[in-house]
């Protein structure tokens, strides 16, 4: 990372964490498992022959998992997510920028690490399925506190209201 972007990335960090409405379009990526980026400025010591300490250039490190294939996945994240990619990676030495994606696919696969292994709660379930189970779940709740004690027209009312408030997360 080169030095303008160790006190802007904390920075950006931050932003994402105080402000996360900001940042809905990865959320919105429904082939996400998930995806998190983390600054690491030193490494613990392991024994020789490892570096001790605080690294000259701290490092940017994104881990994601995901559907698909990976090709389609950097497609997305370069096309859609253009702006972002531009201020997380922009202060990361030979980063090429995200388009066009031969140069960034290039890039990525000079310094990726590929897991060994990964554990998911929800294997089959994508971060949107997730969030929009936990809003389902939250509005059901809600209805079943209005509904209880409704005479059958009132319920049907209520149910209808329901249904269409919560199609989007069915």
């Amino acid at each position: 990372m080169k030095w303008w972007g160790r006190g802007f990335l904390p920075a950006l960090f931050l932003y994402a964490r105080l402000y996360p409405a900001q940042i809905h379009t990865l959320a919105e990526l429904s082939f996400i498992h998930f995806a998190r980026w983390n600054l690491i400025r030193e490494l613990p010591y392991n024994g020789p022959p490892q570096h001790r300490g605080k690294l000259k250039h701290p490092q940017l490190f994104f881990e994601s998992n995901f559907n698909g294939g990976w090709e389609e996945y950097i497609d997305a994240f370069s096309h859609i997510l253009t702006r972002g990619m531009n201020l997380f990676w922009g202060s990361s030495y030979g980063f090429p920028r995200p388009l066009p994606t031969g140069p960034f696919k290039g890039y990525i696969k000079r310094h990726e690490v590929e897991a060994s292994h990964f554990h998911s709660a929800y294997p089959e379930a994508t971060t949107t399925m997730i969030n929009s189970a936990l809003r389902l779940d939250a509005e059901l709740e809600e209805f079943k506190r209005r509904a209880a004690g409704l005479d059958d027209d009132a319920f049907a009312r209520e149910w209808n209201s329901f249904l269409t408030k919560v199609q989007r997360w069915v």
